[in-house]
């Protein structure tokens, strides 16, 4: 273990000298801040590729830690402006796209355990594909699209579809037993829809978005027949035109229309139907109140897209660490953020109103939570010791209750992660007694 710790430590210094390398470069040759801020994305990610053979499950988890106190370290202002971490942090856009990519490097070390194909495959497609895209927009780009923090160009996310196509036939040949009649068609699935999903991100959510996304496809995905791919796709592609159709008719733009899309599909593919009936409500709850302007942040659909994929990534985290499939409290969560989105939409009622309010949404959704709870804990392959129902109504109450006191307060920028947020504060620490009974 101490070789381990040695040899996390030396990972996380790496980071620095990484970010210091790319600093030095760029005051040599006069790269600007964007050209920067990708040569520490490529260096980070090459060497992200050599932790699953160098690091046992214990080690990378030390790794981790320190990894996050680095990052937290360079966001600090006098490094982050003028310092070594303007590396990363000298473009003026805000992104959490460092500390998303270490949450994506955890995931999937956490669930790929014997097979680091599953890790490595997603982990180049971020590095290699990103880098790509980036040299090719820049130089070559000239049809654009998107705006604000996600202008790109029809150049640079055809090298992003090449790039990942290529990389995905290569590792599933060399590394896989994946049939290879599949191949060609799931790389080109895998591809489109990496591609899409880096197109539509925000504020470094791609970091996050596109290596789980590919996780889920190939864990989920990887050995069915073409036909099923096939059929897949379509799918895909349907939602995607729905969402275009119906988003402006829900008071959506079409980027928070497609990016729910995608985020519903993935939970679709992820889990059975059963476990999608709670996140659905929430989402729908959501619609409702953007459309009757009780939200006023500039696009709640795309706080509550961040939040189910959030919630999402943390609950496959937990089942992979513990051993212990987490899909009751992922679905849990959803009382909370279901009820608590429920009260934001009467958030110009009296307090009293507003209690009232909070306490039927909880009440309400954890009755449904109750109705799935036995076909749900069947899929587990376990049944909770812990009254889970209840368990998620407090989560509920804490939620729905801190909108209800002060729904222009904490909770009014960004209310979906933080919904989840307290939800998680009840639902954690309950699955981890459940964990180590």
């Amino acid at each position: 273990m101490i070789t381990q710790i040695a040899i996390a430590v030396a990972s996380v210094l790496a980071l620095f000298v990484v970010t210091w390398a790319a600093r030095r470069l760029g005051n040599v040759f006069g790269f600007g801040a964007e050209t920067r801020r990708k040569l520490v994305h490529v260096g980070v990610g090459l060497h992200a590729l050599l932790l699953p053979f160098i690091l046992t499950r214990d080690g990378f988890f030390v790794f981790a830690g320190l990894a996050l106190i680095a990052l937290l370290v360079l966001r600090l202002p006098h490094l982050a402006k003028g310092g070594i971490g303007a590396s990363l942090h000298g473009v003026e856009r805000r992104s959490w796209g460092d500390i998303l990519f270490l949450a994506a490097m955890v995931v999937l070390f956490a669930r790929s355990a014997g097979n680091p194909a599953l890790y490595t495959l997603p982990i180049a497609v971020l590095t290699l594909s990103d880098a790509a895209a980036a040299l090719v927009g820049t130089e070559y780009g000239r049809r654009r699209f998107g705006r604000d923090d996600r202008i790109k160009s029809i150049e640079g996310s055809s090298a992003f579809f090449v790039v990942t196509w290529m990389i995905v036939v290569s590792i599933l040949i060399a590394a896989t037993d994946t049939p290879r009649e599949n191949v060609i068609w799931l790389a080109t699935l895998v591809a489109a829809f990496a591609t899409h999903v880096e197109a539509e991100s925000w504020r470094g959510l791609d970091n996050l978005f596109v290596p789980v996304g590919i996780h889920v496809l190939l864990v989920n995905w990887g050995g069915a027949a073409p036909m099923a791919l096939v059929a897949v796709t379509l799918v895909w592609l349907a939602m995607l035109i729905a969402a275009d159709h119906f988003a402006p008719r829900l008071g959506l733009t079409g980027h928070a229309g497609r990016a729910a899309a995608v985020a519903l599909f993935l939970t679709a593919l992820a889990a059975d139907p059963i476990n999608t009936v709670l996140p659905l409500v929430a989402f729908a709850i959501c619609v409702i109140s953007r459309k009757g302007q009780a939200l006023m942040t500039a696009e709640p659909i795309l706080d509550f897209v961040a939040a189910l994929v959030i919630v999402g990534v943390v609950w496959l985290t937990f089942g992979a660490t513990f051993h212990l499939n987490a899909i009751g409290f992922y679905v849990a969560t959803f009382v909370a953020i279901a009820s608590g989105y429920m009260v934001l939409a009467v958030r110009d009622l009296d307090l009293v109103l507003r209690l009232l309010v909070a306490v039927a949404s909880v009440a309400a959704t954890g009755m449904l939570f109750h109705q799935l709870y036995v076909p749900m804990t069947a899929g587990m392959g376990w049944t909770p010791h812990l009254p889970l129902a209840v368990i998620a109504c407090l989560g509920g109450l804490l939620a729905a209750g801190a909108v209800a006191l002060r729904p222009g307060g904490w909770l009014f920028n960004a209310p979906g992660p933080r919904l989840a947020a307290l939800a998680l504060a009840v639902l954690i620490p309950s699955y981890l007694y459940e964990a180590c009974a």
